[in-house]
């Protein structure tokens, strides 16, 4: 991108960041050493002269990486997420796609939240060819990079075209988050680890009414058909989130509301839908709802499959503290005031 002033104004969020991206790298070179010493060091590999970046490269194979790092000895293909990302990540057509290289190509994830990656794939040999995992030699990893690292390597350069992309990755909720005990959720399965198992409360709460709770990926929370019309009830932090008019600051707590397909009455409750109130035992903390992106979609289409009808949203900061049993408290009071919204638009 050798003009960013060219950008078409169509672009999504993630092709804008990765095109703007793409732009620093070029302008400010050094960065682009730095970010590619990061990614190599961090996962146990040499490095290599940087030359170039490119988003979006084009491959006839249709596969479309969001960054090339171009460099003397190797090329590293990034794919980005911005958000959390519920589904399992596949990297079998990423390792194809580096495979048919004829220079050595790696594969980097780099991501602003969590992203579930099966164990049984790191471990195969396309991983162990192709795809560069970060190691701690302090604590644990997760098995991908995380923009938070990122931010910091942009944030200590002196030139104002860097000073001002920190700022857009601020905008962005990259920064790291300024927590003595938490810090490191999104970056430490151990710490992410820890924070699951303040969802016992809550746990037992459901048990006790004879509903399916469990813990899910990393740190979050599944309940199962807690109504007959309410088919998952999933709950989740997260660094950035799709709706951007809200109150609540990164990171989030975040409250997913997937209703039966054929559930055509809930679904048309939630409709639009686009509030806010405090948790009854605790006034300080303010909950945001938010209708589904896909909203009006959802009435027309047909058939059984869940539906994403609503979001709720509350700022991460103001449920955790030191103490387990106060954030197991405040879990369990989010939770339940959720679950209780979600009832009274039922009638």
């Amino acid at each position: 991108m050798s003009n960013i002033f060219l950008l078409p104004p169509n672009l999504d969020k993630k092709e804008r960041f990765a095109a703007s991206w793409e732009y620093l790298l070029e302008n400010v070179p050094d960065l682009g050493q730095d970010f590619v010493d990061f990614l190599t060091q961090r996962s146990g590999k040499p490095s290599s002269t940087f030359v170039k970046a490119v988003s979006y490269p084009f491959y006839a194979s249709g596969i479309q990486p969001d960054i090339l790092l171009e460099c003397q000895d190797f090329d590293i293909l990034c794919d980005h997420y911005l958000e959390s990302q519920l589904s399992k990540l596949s990297l079998d057509a990423l390792f194809i796609l580096a495979e048919s290289q004829p220079k050595k190509t790696y594969i980097a994830v780099i991501s602003n939240s969590y992203c579930l990656i099966e164990p049984e794939m790191l471990a195969g040999v396309s991983a162990k060819q192709y795809y560069l995992q970060p190691y701690d030699d302090v604590n644990s990893s997760m098995p991908y990079f995380c923009w938070q690292d990122v931010y910091a390597l942009v944030a200590q350069k002196q030139e104002r075209l860097a000073h001002e992309f920190a700022e857009y990755m601020h905008f962005m909720d990259m920064q790291p988050w300024q927590h003595r005990e938490w810090g490191n959720l999104f970056l430490n399965p151990d710490v992410a680890k820890t924070f699951s198992q303040q969802w016992a409360q809550t746990i037992d709460y459901f048990q006790e009414m004879k509903i399916d709770a469990k813990l899910s990926g990393y740190s979050a929370l599944e309940v199962i058909y807690p109504l007959p019309w309410l088919q998952l009830l999933y709950i989740y932090a997260a660094r950035s989130v799709s709706h951007n008019d809200l109150q609540a600051v990164s990171p989030y707590l975040v409250a997913t509301i997937w209703i039966k397909g054929d559930a055509k009455a809930q679904i048309q409750a939630f409709h639009g839908i686009s509030d806010r109130f405090t948790l009854p035992d605790n006034n300080h903390i303010t909950v945001e709802i938010r209708a589904s992106l896909a909203d009006g979609l959802w009435m027309t289409k047909a058939g059984s499959r869940p539906k994403l009808a609503a979001t709720y949203y509350t700022s991460l900061d103001r449920l955790v503290t030191s103490d387990s049993l106060q954030i197991q408290q405040n879990l369990l009071a989010f939770t339940k005031a959720v679950f209780t919204h979600a009832q009274s638009l039922e009638s």
